[in-house]
């Protein structure tokens, strides 16, 4: 049952009348889709099969150290620092909620000033700069 979708499992939800199937239901185990990590599921993108190392730590402004260490595991990015990684390599607003879930960070909220503006960004495939240069606009923080 790890692979079902959250159709499926609402599904059983729905059906779910008794105390016993709650706890067995409680039971089945988080979906995250095919991918454990952060780091395997970025590097599975076509986006940043395009791109060597050296282009994408240069267009997200990640030190190489701290980028080398997000793609081996070793380090879990911050909400700003995966941000900064799916603006450098191109990634549309999919692909960049699917990494900010599978990061353990926030998703892009749409009542939220900052996310309004870094979403409108994602969805006209800003670079890092020109996103920034957005958020500066509109008086928010920039991408750290």
């Amino acid at each position: 049952m790890d692979k079902s979708t959250t159709k499926q499992l609402a599904d059983i939800l729905a059906k779910i009348d008794s105390m016993k199937e709650m706890e067995q239901y409680m039971e089945i185990p988080k979906v995250k889709g095919n991918f454990g990590s952060f780091a395997e599921y970025f590097r599975s993108l076509p986006d940043v099969h395009k791109m060597d190392s050296a282009e994408l730590i240069r267009k997200s402004g990640l030190e190489r150290s701290y980028f080398y260490q997000v793609m081996k595991g070793t380090r879990n990015p911050g909400r700003d620092k995966v941000l900064r990684l799916c603006l450098g390599a191109g990634l549309g607003l999919k692909e960049t909620t699917r990494a900010l879930e599978l990061s353990g960070n926030a998703v892009l909220y749409p009542r939220k000033r900052r996310d309004i503006i870094l979403t409108v960004a994602i969805n006209q495939e800003a670079g890092v700069d020109d996103t920034n240069l957005l958020l500066f606009k509109y008086n928010e923080d920039p991408l750290e």
